[in-house]
């Protein structure tokens, strides 16, 4: 009996991995080209809950300098988003992009007191 069953799970847990659903998600990818500085980028949904990138005081660097690829690729599930930045002691507002409902790309750029954050071709 116990064979049996054996035989039932195995052929459960492979028809479960080759016909279960393939989840979708959507990315981001953003490049750094700031001279120097610290930023954080994350991505909230439609009711504001962060779904991915820095956390509410985590900032990273920015810079080509701390960034080997100068790339930040996030993912998250496939929904409606709104990309944010903000740049450590910079005087201007966090710059927010989106709605988005597709994979984006972005620059970050320019310097702590003037900086730009647009979204670019992939």
């Amino acid at each position: 009996m116990k064979l049996q069953s054996f035989y039932f799970i195995a052929i459960f847990i492979y028809a479960y991995i080759t016909f279960a659903l393939t989840i979708e998600a959507y990315t981001t990818d953003t490049v750094f080209d700031r001279g120097f500085g610290y930023c954080k980028i994350w991505v909230e949904d439609s009711n504001e809950h962060r779904i991915a990138g820095d956390g509410p005081s985590h900032y990273g660097g920015c810079s080509v300098n701390y960034i080997k690829n100068k790339h930040q690729i996030l993912y998250f599930p496939n929904q409606t988003f709104w990309v944010h930045a903000k740049v450590l002691d910079s005087a201007e507002k966090g710059k927010v992009r989106g709605p988005f409902n597709a994979n984006t790309c972005f620059s970050i750029y320019g310097s702590t007191s003037s900086w730009l954050f647009d979204e670019i071709s992939c």
